[in-house]
């Protein structure tokens, strides 16, 4: 997330919420909350006042999941709870944040602005090992992603990474992210006994995806059984509430079942150009950035310049 937080307001945003920035604000809120409480509480009340505003009826959104029979039964139940929410049908409107920039994103963007440039960072907490983390963008805003893309990052987890950082580095876990709306690409490693290695073995994926890209080329096999493994990523069982909540993404990000139709057709399409293409933009990676989280004694020993913080 601290890494997300640097190249959109939506990742900003929710690394000011649940991030490492809120450590920083929760500590002030339990601060205030020991030493002045009537203060603490007028805020609780504040933000209580805004929920419950006369527009929340025209704000609120409510998600339900179940067969037909218990909708059926629920109905009057839902409806009675719907009116007694403040406000009315006819009163205060809430804006159409699709349309008008959202308060949120207006502050965002003005504090990372007023940031300045981005710095590799350090968080020094009491530790015996290392969470180490790199990212960038490989897609500008606006480009077309196609769902290949998506097979050749989860092929790279599951090989490279798991090889160079999980069996041969020793770190409990090695992965990487790849977020096709936002075109940004993140390694990161769990528990992991090194750091200056480890962004190392991130720093030769590209070529290593490169060489793998010729060996899918002579062997269909292999392949196959990446988009196999990225389908059945697509397709796996979910509870009734996953399938509410999922539901409820698709439907506030304004995902039709054309666009996600479109991109299972790009999966199964996939071909080792398309690995090629992600190699490439890997060892171009835009503006990367580090966030590592370890002992003061790894980062003195990695070597690597970075801005340290004690988090703890």
């Amino acid at each position: 997330m601290r890494i997300q937080s640097r190249y959109g307001v939506s990742g900003h945003i929710e690394e000011a919420l649940s991030g490492i920035s809120s450590l920083e604000i929760t500590k002030e809120l339990l601060a205030q909350a020991e030493d002045s409480w009537p203060a603490f509480l007028s805020r609780l009340e504040a933000l209580r006042a805004n929920i419950l505003s006369s527009s929340l009826r025209s704000g609120a959104l409510l998600n339900l999941t179940g067969d037909k029979k218990v909708m059926l039964t629920i109905k009057s139940s839902v409806d009675t709870f719907l009116g007694g929410l403040p406000g009315s049908p006819d009163g205060e409107k809430v804006q159409n944040f699709y349309k008008v920039q959202h308060p949120w994103a207006i502050q965002a963007a003005a504090e990372m602005k007023a940031s300045g440039p981005m710095e590799d960072e350090g968080f020094i907490v009491p530790t015996q090992v290392s969470y180490v983390g790199k990212g960038g963008r490989l897609y500008d805003i606006g480009d077309k992603v196609s769902g290949a893309a998506m097979v050749a990052s989860r092929y790279l987890r599951n090989t490279y990474l798991w090889d160079q950082v999980r069996v041969i580095g020793g770190a409990y876990g090695g992965f990487c992210t790849f977020d096709p709306k936002s075109g940004l690409f993140t390694f990161l490693s769990y528990r992991d006994p090194n750091l200056a290695t480890t962004i190392d073995a991130y720093d030769g994926a590209g070529d290593a995806l490169a060489e793998a890209a010729e060996e899918i080329a002579n062997r269909p096999e292999v392949l196959a059984k990446a988009i196999i493994g990225m389908v059945g990523d697509l397709d796996g069982a979910l509870s009734a509430d996953q399938k509410g909540w999922v539901s409820m993404q698709r439907y506030l990000g304004g995902e039709a079942p054309e666009t996600r139709q479109a991109r299972r057709d790009q999966i199964l399409e996939t071909t080792a150009e398309d690995f090629r293409d992600f190699a490439k933009r890997l060892k171009g990676l835009g503006d990367p950035s580090v966030a590592v989280v370890s002992s003061k004694g790894q980062f003195e020993a990695s070597g690597k310049v970075l801005k340290l913080t004690e988090l703890l």
